[in-house]
């Protein structure tokens, strides 16, 4: 069973959450902090089966510390994998679509644990990446993110985000096409990476993701690599369900590139290249 979970102080959480009502065949089962509970009668693609589960958190999501726990103990059932719904807020306001893992590589300012990462499912947000970008808007970018803020969860878990300023946040398009594309969701294929190296919006990581048969789990930006320890690179790796790494050459400084290559060395890691991924096919 997979969950998706909105979030009453986001309001594009809550946009996204009535788009998939409307666009899916949900009936109310029981209540969560409050609100309702919905389950999906007919399935749709392999993420939303029959019996995915959808909620609304009383508090924004990124605090939402072991939400995964507090379901099982109240379901009695371990969610598989949750997709939190969300706004993305950038300064540049740039129309965009977005999805992401979770966690922290240094401080944490906006939830989780210093330090820390949550699981991941890079099947499917490669997939949920493969999806938008077919069918994005006019003029919206769709892309990944680099791993950033909470919640600290054991369970897979992705967000999934329309940006990138207030004025898209409640709108129906962006809305719709993430909605449909998450009722339809299937996991892409390809070997599971960690990504280092580049910016915050990964271009990199997304162009090779949707080129060639790759699927990422956590992503490294420039910005974090002071922060990037072994441990929790290894950590990373895990949690992604990875055995290799993708390090962005030129988006990072030629002292952490013969830091990481030498330490996947020592330590049986494959650091791939692009070269050595098949083409994924359209």
């Amino acid at each position: 069973m997979n969950l998706i979970l909105a979030s009453q102080a986001d309001s594009a959480a809550l946009n996204l959450r009535e788009r998939l009502l409307e666009l899916g065949n949900w009936r109310e089962d029981g209540e969560f902090q409050g609100s309702p509970v919905w389950r999906l009668v007919d399935g749709g693609g392999s993420f939303c089966a029959p019996d995915t589960h959808m909620a609304t958190l009383a508090e924004l999501h990124l605090h939402a510390e072991n939400i995964d726990r507090e379901w099982a103990a109240q379901f009695g059932e371990s969610p598989e994998c949750i997709a939190f719904l969300s706004r993305h807020k950038a300064a540049s306001g740039r129309p965009s679509l977005t999805v992401h893992p979770v966690g922290n590589w240094g401080g944490a300012d906006y939830g989780g644990t210093p330090g820390a990462v949550s699981g991941t499912a890079p099947g499917w947000m490669t997939g949920l990446l493969l999806a938008i970008t077919r069918t994005a808007p006019a003029g919206y970018q769709a892309c990944f993110e680099a791993t950033h803020h909470g919640p600290l969860l054991e369970t897979p878990a992705f967000f999934v985000e329309i940006g990138s300023d207030e004025s898209r946040w409640e709108l129906r398009e962006p809305a719709e096409v993430l909605a449909r594309a998450l009722l339809a969701l299937e996991p892409a294929s390809g070997i599971a990476l960690v990504g280092i190296g580049g910016g915050h919006y990964t271009p990199r990581f997304s162009d090779i993701a949707l080129k060639r048969e790759a699927i990422f789990g956590h992503m490294v930006p420039k910005y974090a690599l002071e922060q990037l320890t072994p441990e929790l690179l290894r950590s990373a790796l895990e949690r992604s369900g990875a055995r290799a790494i993708y390090l962005h050459r030129k988006g990072m400084p030629k002292s952490a590139v013969t830091r990481w290559r030498d330490w996947a060395g020592k330590n049986s890691i494959a650091i791939v290249s692009s070269k050595e991924l098949p083409q994924r096919e359209k």
